[in-house]
């Protein structure tokens, strides 16, 4: 009766490229554990870990993705891909000013990458786009509370009895009034969307406690 032979144990390269593979078949969750197994046996591996944030990344896990991140920059401070892989975390979840330092910090480190020029290309102009929405909302919500100021005007002067608002000034200092707080809501708005940047790396909620 033959002996059942023991399966001989996989090297960490072997582990690699099976993370590998299972990304490029957009296994992700195979390919962290892959990556996981890997870093157990060599945890000073700063490649492990910047292919393991890619796959977290992929996962929208932000928070894990970006201690990856960070940890592939400990390891190896000069590796440009862990600035890049650091910048697409933080650029994911929102956090842009802080994406565009990552990516230039890795573009003074490899210089003649073209993707990294792309990026933050990309980043600025996203940038760009966000601000003018934000003065957008801002305007248009100041028009509204404008526009709603002169309605209630008119609509007191004309169909009540007696009204509250006789006095011209007094009738532009209420629609004045009420372009300030549409301003105030727009800003608000502005604030929160702001404010709401970044919470995707949040470190998950420990059920355990």
């Amino acid at each position: 009766m033959e002996e059942n032979k023991k399966t001989p144990p996989q090297t960490v390269e072997e582990l690699k490229c099976k993370g590998n593979e299972c990304v490029k078949n957009g296994n992700f969750i195979e390919a962290v554990l892959h990556y996981t197994h890997a870093i157990k046996m060599e945890p000073t591996n700063y490649v492990l870990y910047s292919n393991r944030s890619f796959a977290f990344l992929k996962l929208d896990q932000h928070y894990l993705s970006l201690q990856d991140a960070n940890e592939t920059v400990k390891l190896q401070p000069q590796w440009a891909k862990g600035y890049f892989r650091r910048a697409e975390v933080e650029a994911a979840s929102g956090l842009l000013d802080e994406a565009i330092i990552s990516y230039t910090r890795a573009l003074q480190l490899d210089p003649q990458n073209p993707k990294l020029m792309e990026s933050i290309r990309n980043i600025t102009d996203t940038q760009k786009k966000k601000l003018k929405g934000h003065q957008n909302t801002i305007w248009i919500c100041t028009c509204i509370g404008l526009i709603v100021g002169i309605l209630v005007v008119v609509l007191d002067y004309s169909l009540t009895t007696n009204p509250t608002l006789t006095n011209p000034l007094s009738m532009v200092a209420f629609s004045i009034a009420m372009a300030g707080i549409g301003f105030g809501i727009g800003k608000g708005a502005t604030l929160m969307t702001v404010w709401g940047a970044g919470n995707s790396l949040q470190p998950p909620v420990d059920l355990g406690k």
